[in-house]
């Protein structure tokens, strides 16, 4: 959200044109840019941002830098001329002292706060990462504390991604979910704002800011009616169950990974998508989520895999271990639960970048061109597979992307 992304996710491919510019926002001079996000500070100025009364906002070093003395009462911001509605969101912040914001969707309003609307919180509180609703609910929803005392970094830099599509938001620190609003009855549109806590000695540094625009406002559909496995293909033993969800109870004597044709396959090619799933497997179990196939006879060699396999507990993991991309790419962190649990991925695939993300964590950042998985077509069905194991998926929604 890192989309995405953090991390080099959530990316656009098609866009050459953005692909020949440079990040002027602290990378090296010469390094291209990620394709997907266009940058929201330029790393010279404040081109494209306005300030509202309070504080003083200037560049140091390629970052935007705000301070604040305690006397001043209003909450001073740095505010985009242009409004977005949905996107991904990434950014850098460091917390020398006092209480900042990143505003987003928000509205301006003639107050001392500024502004009106969701807040990821920046400080170096516990409350880091959480939503915070000014001039409405006030605290939408709180980080658990014990977690983001473990991720944040105090008086250094962090990265923070937010993904606001349609009505559901999610915030990310350092790699890790802080909260998530599902249905949430916000605002859907607005500009993004930097703020200065007003009242307090304040100094805050933002930098790497930038945005992945998400056209058109349906959001998520489900990959399922709740009824029929319409739209997918099969000769498995997939039974649907409730509106989003389905499972596979194997047949007697079927095993092993080549029987393609068992697999449960969509009929309609994606190519660029958020994919949101739970899943869950009984002792032993084996299955995977197959992305970009480009023949559904032969799902391992024209698509890749995102592995679902019970290693819950272990220490070291590898390609083949749950979050893994089979034969290609270790997931950073094994994050998967006990045999009997549902687990959620969040899969985000965009171009030649894809990324993983397991319960809430970012496992995955991968760059598919110069992986083991390089010649994969850029566009396939996705698949779930059959061992002839006992598994489960639910919730199983995909927004596609340009």
């Amino acid at each position: 959200m890192r989309f995405p992304s953090p991390m080099p996710a959530f990316f656009l491919a098609g866009y050459l044109v953005l692909c020949a510019l440079l990040h002027t926002a602290g990378l090296q001079a010469g390094e291209p840019t990620e394709p997907a996000f266009v940058p929201l500070f330029n790393g010279h100025d404040i081109a494209g941002w306005h300030t509202l009364p309070g504080g003083t906002w200037e560049v140091r070093d390629g970052a935007i830098v705000g301070t604040s003395p305690a006397s001043e009462p209003k909450h001073g911001l740095l505010v985009t001329d242009r409004k977005y509605k949905n996107f991904i969101l990434r950014a850098e912040f460091k917390v020398v002292r006092g209480n900042s914001g990143l505003y987003f969707r928000c509205e301006e309003r003639g107050s001392t706060a500024g502004v009106g609307g969701l807040q990821a919180e920046v400080d170096n509180s516990p409350d880091v990462g959480g939503l915070y609703e000014t001039g409405g609910r006030g605290w939408v929803q709180r980080p658990d504390h014990a977690k983001t005392e473990a991720i944040a970094k105090r008086g250094d830099w962090n990265s923070m991604v937010i993904r606001a599509i349609g009505p559901d938001v999610t915030v990310l620190l350092n790699g890790s979910q802080t909260v998530e609003l599902v249905n949430d009855g916000g605002r859907r549109e607005g500009p993004i704002a930097l703020q200065l806590h007003g009242g307090q000695d304040m100094e805050v540094h933002f930098r790497n800011l930038e945005i992945l625009e998400i056209p058109g406002d349906e959001g998520f559909v489900p990959l399922l009616n709740g009824k029929d496995l319409t739209g997918w293909q099969t000769t498995g033993n997939w039974i649907p169950e409730g509106p989003s969800g389905v499972t596979l109870k194997p047949r007697p004597g079927e095993s092993g990974w080549r029987r393609y044709g068992d697999y449960l396959t969509t009929t309609k090619p994606y190519k660029n998508f958020i994919l949101d799933l739970e899943f869950q497997y009984t002792r032993g179990g084996n299955s995977g989520v197959f992305l970009r196939v480009g023949n559904p006879n032969n799902h391992v060699d024209s698509g890749f895999e995102v592995q679902i396999l019970d290693t819950f507990g272990k220490k070291s993991v590898g390609h083949h271990d749950c979050g893994g991309i089979v034969n290609t790419a270790a997931p950073s962190k094994n994050m998967v639960k006990p045999a009997g649990e549902w687990n959620r991925y969040v899969i985000t695939c965009v171009g030649p970048h894809l990324e993983v993300e397991l319960n809430g964590e970012a496992i995955i950042d991968l760059d598919l061109a110069t992986s083991a998985v390089k010649n994969r077509p850029p566009e396939g069905l996705i698949g779930f597979q059959d061992e002839g194991r006992p598994v489960s998926y639910r919730t199983m929604r995909i927004r596609e992307l340009p």
